[in-house]
């Protein structure tokens, strides 16, 4: 019998919804590797159905221009009905996203242009996560 560390913290969830098969992979392996519990999925219609299925997350990564449900239109769901409390939207349209407009709430979506790095996101998702349980 295998005796789970008490002391151990957590592991955060997090949801990617990509639908290039490769940077998921990469987003997947990466952020596995920092030690958190990741789902990833094809599309933003996939999220949805994810996280309609009752499981919990910590964070969602999505790309923003998907078949089946944009990222911009998974957030909205998001917002409305989770908890989830960092959202990334990845997009190669950088400039042309005001991430306080996305939601009514300033500040929950980060917005990273692509390319990034990998490295970049998880600091991100980490810096996001210290803040939100300092607040």
């Amino acid at each position: 019998m295998i005796a789970k560390n008490m002391n151990a913290p957590e592991k955060k969830r997090v949801l990617i919804a990509e639908d290039d098969p490769v940077l998921r992979h990469l987003l997947q392996f990466t952020l596995d590797r920092a030690g958190m519990d990741v789902t990833a999925v094809a599309n933003g219609q996939l999220a949805w159905d994810e996280i309609q299925s009752g499981q919990k997350f910590d964070v969602l990564v999505t790309d923003h221009e998907m078949p089946e449900l944009s990222g911009v239109d998974l957030i909205g769901r998001v917002v409305e009905t989770t908890s989830i409390s960092v959202i990334v939207l990845c997009t190669a349209k950088g400039f042309e996203i005001d991430p306080d407009r996305i939601v009514d709430r300033p500040g929950l979506v980060s917005l990273v242009s692509k390319p990034f790095s990998p490295k970049q996101l998880v600091s991100i998702i980490e810096e996001r996560l210290k803040k939100n349980a300092a607040d």
